[in-house]
């Protein structure tokens, strides 16, 4: 055979823009059939031994001598498929190859390369996702704020390191040098193979389906009726309206077709409900995706996954890369939910990956939500549930002018519908999205606030630690009794935040039982569905928290629900502001009166005629969406346009603002049909100095290419320590 036939292109998994690109390796014959496109191959890089994926098997453009393929990696080669889509996320998203490619990689793919004595490689991890590393209380006192914060989440048992430094905020080094000092233990353990019923508490019994409504059987007909043309459609149904069943139907459908589904949540931690249903329904043919899951519980979903053995799979934005065969249908619920978009490289949006993936399945893909995102308002086909379960009627949403009412968190008439459904033994939802006591703590004489030295922005008191407390870096500090500036003792708190709103409520309604739902108490495995049942148990109970309480919980015997700073979105400089208020009433709104309970909803707010809030207490989701969708045509913003966000972060603040004018310069003088924002100040965020310019366009690739000329414009030796990231589409801005 010719060496233009025994060639295949290799994408290394180094990170490294000069290696971000497909490299030629010759393949021996005795590969030829093994190194297909999908592939994990063994491949030099001078004289290192590096993991690659073979990404073709085209002749070779390189003349010269071709290094070989040094064997094949005993995993799973990822499925054409899902190998083409994530190439594709690279390109649109300016994305290094590797760090797309990692996303389709089975779990454990990246530890060392071992030859082994029979022929080919492994891959040995160096816990093979059977051991986890646990942290244990050790035997010495705490000695800063920040080792009593770790010891609080931890408490008095053993957890996982990676669980408590996602639940409190801190790192693996600061728990290493904690453990040095004799205050926490590491151990390593084994871990178990497979426990993904922490999500449900116990496996749920299975279930029977429900009649279907007039609308929900529409509805299930008209997905039907996509399954194997590629169609996109937008479910469009009001809170209560039964979507979930819809989408159960749906996937029914579709493996009576003999094909899989996947359903995407936002966040998989806070729809338990979702995903009892689902494995309900569908038992052990329903598999959990998401990062969530230890190394073991990975490894074992995977399995099941690609070898068939599980056709519906159910998780957070990660699953869309889940390679199950044949697949024949993708739902993405909640998908006005910002955090489908990833917020580190590669920054991809799950819902535009939805749709690509289906497209190159001639899969149907679904959207549903009660507040569609203006885009796909725009694009699909709406397919409408327009009435709840029951034809029960949705609550009716009052609007209090806080302007007129005294100051405090609560209202009167918030106060007073909370204490009546208490009475009643009913429940309520209070709804602020500040998590901590006081938003700032301030000097009354000079006018000092309490800032991050690293991030630029106020810290927030939280009452547990009587601690000021960075939410972008985790900083803590004490809360001074003299100001640092002036020495004046006059030191106040301003602001209130879900802790307070808490002591409000207990002060308000001294009877009913209190549940805090914040990135605070619902951090750990399983904690939202333990909150959850809490506050379901027979009862008064006040469910009090940011927007998770809003996530499309479907809970009983809700009649009263209350937004608390409704307004407070609008004061952001993002365009999506109005969007994301209404939408974050109308779904806490939703939360209520779902059984038939007479039911009412308190919104309070500063601005009351803004209009996403006037249009979200009539429910009027199409006026507010049309009415958008002309506003922003009008200023050319998306849909009718892609924005790209280049965004330079150093630590020499006077570079950062060089070179980012420099880039925006560029990019006006060289394509002066552009329109280009900035450069624009962003908070110092960890210490480093940030800058960001936005272009306009109506293809995103053209954007990127017109930011990307422009950084290649700029000398390299001005560039040198700075960190120039693209971020296609950004969701928060």
């Amino acid at each position: 055979m010719s060496e233009s036939r025994l060639a295949a292109q290799v994408c290394v998994l180094v990170e490294a823009r000069s290696l971000d690109r497909a490299f030629d390796y010759a393949v021996p014959p005795e590969l030829d059939s093994a190194a297909q496109p999908g592939s994990l191959v063994a491949c030099s890089l001078g004289s290192r031994r590096v993991l690659g994926v073979v990404v073709s098997r085209e002749p070779p453009t390189h003349t010269g001598r071709l290094a070989s393929l040094l064997g094949i990696v005993d995993v799973p080669p990822i499925p054409p498929d899902l190998l083409d889509l994530v190439l594709w996320t690279a390109e649109y998203y300016r994305a290094p190859i590797a760090s797309a490619l990692r996303l389709a990689l089975p779990p454990g793919a990246e530890g060392s390369l071992r030859e082994r004595a029979a022929g080919g490689f492994e891959l040995i991890a160096p816990s093979q996702g059977r051991m986890r590393l646990v942290v244990r209380p050790g035997t010495t006192p705490p000695s800063r704020p920040r080792h009593e914060q770790v010891l609080a989440g931890l408490g008095p048992g053993p957890m996982p390191a990676a669980e408590l430094c996602r639940a409190v905020g801190t790192t693996m080094p600061t728990l290493r040098r904690m453990a040095d000092e004799g205050i926490i233990a590491l151990v390593r353990e084994r871990a178990e193979v497979s426990a993904v019923d922490w999500l449900a508490e116990q496996a749920p019994d299975a279930d029977v389906p429900p009649e279907l409504s007039a609308g929900q059987e529409r509805a299930v007909q008209r997905i039907e009726s996509a399954l194997g043309a590629g169609e996109a459609l937008l479910l469009h149904g009001v809170t209560g309206s039964g979507k979930t069943e819809v989408y159960l139907r749906a996937i029914a459908a579709v493996r009576d077709r003999g094909q899989s589904a996947i359903l995407l949540v936002p966040e998989i931690s806070l729809t338990p409900q979702t995903v009892r249903r689902v494995r309900a329904r569908f038992g052990e043919r329903a598999a959990i995706w998401h990062s969530g899951l230890t190394g073991a519980e990975r490894v074992a979903e995977y399995a099941r996954v690609r070898k068939g053995a599980a056709d519906v799979i159910v998780g957070a934005r990660s699953a869309i890369f889940a390679p199950v065969p044949n697949l024949g249908l993708v739902i993405v619920d909640e998908e006005h939910d910002s955090s489908y978009k990833q917020d580190s490289t590669p920054r991809y949006d799950a819902r535009r990956l939805a749709y690509e993936r289906a497209t190159r399945t001639v899969s149907a893909v679904v959207y549903g939500s009660a507040t569609p995102r203006v885009e796909t308002w725009h694009a699909l086909e709406h397919v409408r549930l327009p009435e709840r379960i029951d034809a029960v009627a949705l609550p009716r949403i009052e609007v209090v002018d806080m302007r007129t009412q005294r100051a405090g968190p609560l209202s009167r008439p918030l106060e007073r519908a909370l204490r009546d459904a208490c009475d009643r033994g009913e429940k309520a939802i209070v709804l602020l999205n500040r998590r901590g006591f006081s938003l700032m703590v301030l000097c009354r004489s000079c006018g000092w606030i309490a800032r991050c030295p690293s991030c630029d922005v106020a810290m927030v008191l939280h009452r547990g630690s009587e601690a000021v407390v960075c939410h972008h870096c985790g900083h803590h500090s004490g809360v001074p009794s003299v100001c640092p500036e002036c020495r004046s003792t006059d030191i106040a708190r301003q602001g209130a935040g879900t802790e307070a709103l808490e002591d409000a409520v207990a002060t308000a309604v001294p009877k009913s039982r209190l549940v805090r739902m914040d990135a605070g108490t619902a951090s750990g495995r399983g904690a939202v569905g333990r909150l959850l049942a809490e506050f379901s148990r027979p009862g008064p109970a006040i469910l009090i928290g940011t927007q998770m309480v809003a996530k499309g919980h479907d809970l009983p015997d809700v009649t009263v629900a209350g937004v608390v700073g409704a307004d407070a979105g609008l004061q952001r400089p993002d365009f999506r502001a109005e969007e994301r208020t209404f939408s974050l009433i109308v779904q806490l709104a939703g939360r209520a009166g779902r059984r038939g309970e007479a039911a009412k909803v308190i919104v309070q707010a500063y601005e009351p005629r803004e209009r996403s809030v006037e249009l979200a207490s009539e429910h009027d989701v199409a006026g507010f969406l049309d009415a958008e969708l002309e506003r922003r045509r009008g200023r050319g913003f998306p849909p009718f346009s892609h924005l790209v966000r280049l965004l330079v972060e150093g630590d020499d603040a006077d570079q950062v603002v060089r070179v980012a004018a420099a880039i925006g310069q560029r990019v006006r003088q060289d394509n002066p049909e552009l329109p280009v924002l900035g450069p624009a100040p962003q908070h110092r965020l960890r210490g480093r100095f940030r800058r960001s310019v936005i272009a306009r366009a109506p293809r995103a690739a053209q954007a990127s290419a017109a930011l990307e000329r422009a950084v290649a414009g700029v000398a390299a030796t001005e560039r040198q320590g700075l960190r120039i990231v693209i971020d296609v589409d950004p969701q928060d801005g």
